[in-house]
Formats: C-alpha cells, structure tokens, sequence
C-alpha cells in the first residue's frame, strides 16, 4: 500500500503541532510515573526452589501472608526473584543516618576551622576578629554535635522495632555504634522474611540484597546526569555533521520529546521508573537519532528531486525500520505479559511507547521543520 504523501501540502505547521501536543501531555502525565524499589529502595531475593507455583500466585501469597503491598516475583533459572518494598523503619533510620553524616562533617569542618583559629588566637593574643571567628567556629561546633545526638536518637528510635536499644555513646563512638545498630537491624529482618518466605515456598538456597532509598536516590540522579550528558553529546555530534543549529536542535528536540512522550505513557499506564525501564529510555534515544538524522541528510544534504519527495521517501524508510522495531518488541512484551517478567515487560513498555511517540514526532514535527528551514535557505 502507497502511503500519501503528507509534505505535499502546505500547512506544515499543522503537523507540527501534533507532536507539540504530545509533547505537553506527556510532560503533564509524568508526574504520576511511580518508582521501584531500584530508585525508591527495597529488598530483592532470589530463591532457588522446584516449587510448581506461577509467578502470579506467589506474588499473591506473599501480600497475603506477610502482609505487604508491591510485592514483584519473577521467573529466574532455577526459581523465582523476589522485589519487596523496602521496610519503613529501615527506611526511616536510613535516612537519619544519613543526617547524621551530614552533622558529622560539618562537625569535623568546624572543629577543624576552631583548632586553626585556636593557634592563629594563641599567635596574635587579644585578636577581636579572631575572637569572634573563634566564637562563631565554636557555636557551630556545638551545633553540629546537637544535631548528630537528635539524629543518632532517632536512628535507634527507628530501629526499636528490631530489638535495638540506645547506649550511651561519646561522639568518636556514635558513627560506629549506628553502623552496627544498622547492620543488626537489617540481619534481622533478612533473617525474618527468609523464615516466612520458607513457610510459603521451601527453597534450598537464596540470595538476598538490599537497596536503601539513599542509594536508590543516587541511582536517580545519576541517571538525570546521564540525560543531560547524552543530549548534549547528541547536539555537538549533530552540529558538528550539519554545521546548523535548526537542524542540530531540531534531532536533539526529537529525541528530547520521544523520551517525554514515553516518560507520560509511563504515568498514564502506572509503568515504574526504575533501572530496567530507564535502560528503556536510553534505547529510545538511539531509535530516535537514527530517525531523525537520516531524514535531515536526506532533506538539507541531498539533490535528487524535491525536498518534499526526500521527506516522503526518509518517511517509507523509517516507518519501515521503527514498525520492525515496534513489531520486536510488541513480542518482548507479550512474552513478559505471558510468563511475567517484570523487566521485560519495563523495557518492552516504555520503548513501544517511544516507539509509538517517534512516528509522530519525526514525520510529523522534524520533517516539517527540516522542510519549512529547508524552503526558507533556498528563498535566501
């Protein structure tokens, strides 16, 4: 069948504002994109049993015996992977610990900045500025040390429900009397969902690991460093072939708004925000340069009839490319649907969607802004 060509027309700018629109809706929904344990923090277990069970239904008689929501299992060789939410009081003293880190080196920095003062006073006696820094060092000092006791008392507070009890620690004892507390508190509670995981289904061997919601903060923010590397990447790598900038924003805008298209189908859908999913949108950045590039060389770089004629000929070969890629992944994620693989069905997911967004951003958006640029420099 023989696509009509759609840059024979000339109101372009109508076909613009289709991605434009997209491109607001899927800003609008992606606040409501969830995370998963990898990002908010969690516990992840890996069981090896020959226990016939479905994934589903394990997953059901763990929120049911244990009494806990959001609860993901997973086929894996040999058994299941388990993903439960991470506990709140762990959560809790987790967060107060790292407070206390935080007290504690602007505890070491004044004591550091009173020590340096301290000798600078004892050089030049009768000082008042010194005195006064001396003052202020000294104040923050004794601030510090109130907000590491506040901390370290909540951490234990947070940690009572495990059997921890408060000590009284000097301050050089606090930092490792927390660390064991900690460290106790969560053997204990490895040790208490293992005991009721084998009531619910015998295993012979487990791995067990724990993400706290620190470390899955970190995670996020790296990947928000990562985004921002590769589009800048992208724009100087586009530059540098085109020598433009229309068309070097104009990919770098493609890629940009496919990935929003896909972070709002992710709020709309409830699809979770976590590593699997955010290796998804970094694929759907190389689906979309690959589009994208190929029409603006097409368009700006090649002679061979008129620019509307390249355009339509760039939008048969990518339609064909992105529906072969689309059709791949629909099967990922049947797959992932059928024996419930909840990294599959992320990955799957959310490039579809990119996949879906790229059809009318590239042919509807880049294309006709690459062909209204393109007119523009010949009438110049």
């Amino acid at each position: 069948m023989r696509l009509p060509n759609i840059y024979a027309h000339k109101n372009l700018k109508w076909l613009i504002a289709i991605p434009l629109v997209l491109m607001l809706l899927g800003i609008y929904f992606s606040f409501q994109i969830p995370l998963d344990s990898s990002l908010r923090g969690g516990v992840s277990i890996l069981l090896e049993t020959n226990t016939n069970i479905t994934a589903s239904e394990l997953a059901a008689k763990i929120s049911s015996f244990m009494h806990i929501s959001g609860v993901e299992v997973s086929r894996s060789p040999g058994g299941f992977q388990i993903t439960l939410p991470i506990n709140q009081s762990l959560a809790e003293a987790n967060n107060y610990l790292a407070n206390f880190y935080a007290a504690q080196a602007n505890y070491s920095t004044a004591q550091l900045n009173y020590t340096s003062l301290s000798l600078a006073l004892h050089n030049s006696p009768g000082n008042a500025t010194l005195q006064a820094e001396l003052a202020n060092a000294t104040a923050s000092m004794n601030k510090a040390m109130r907000q590491m006791q506040e901390n370290a008392s909540a951490v234990f507070a947070a940690l009572a429900p495990f059997g921890i009890k408060p000590g009284n620690y000097s301050i050089p004892q606090l930092q490792q009397a927390l660390q064991q507390a900690y460290a106790v508190a969560s053997k204990n509670y490895e040790d208490k969902l293992l005991s009721e995981l084998q009531q619910i289904v015998p295993y012979t061997s487990y791995s067990f690991e724990e993400v706290t919601p620190t470390l899955g903060k970190y995670f996020l923010g790296q990947f928000e460093n990562i985004i921002i590397v590769a589009f800048v990447l992208v724009f100087i790598s586009v530059f540098f072939v085109f020598r433009t900038f229309v068309p070097s924003l104009t990919v770098t805008f493609g890629a940009a708004n496919d990935m929003i298209i896909a972070l709002g189908a992710m709020g709309l859908f409830h699809i979770p925000l976590g590593v699997a999913s955010i290796a998804g949108l970094l694929m759907i950045i190389g689906y979309a340069i690959d589009t994208d590039v190929l029409t603006a060389i097409r368009i700006l770089k090649r002679n061979e009839g008129s620019a509307e004629e390249r355009a339509y000929a760039s939008m048969r070969t990518g339609l064909t490319m992105t529906f072969s890629a689309i059709l791949s992944f629909l099967v990922l994620f049947i797959i992932s649907l059928i024996v419930y693989v909840p990294t599959y069905y992320e990955i799957s997911s959310v490039v579809l969607m990119g996949l879906i967004g790229d059809i009318f951003t590239t042919w509807f958006g880049n294309a006709s802004i690459l062909l209204m640029y393109k007119k523009r420099k010949e009438r110049i």
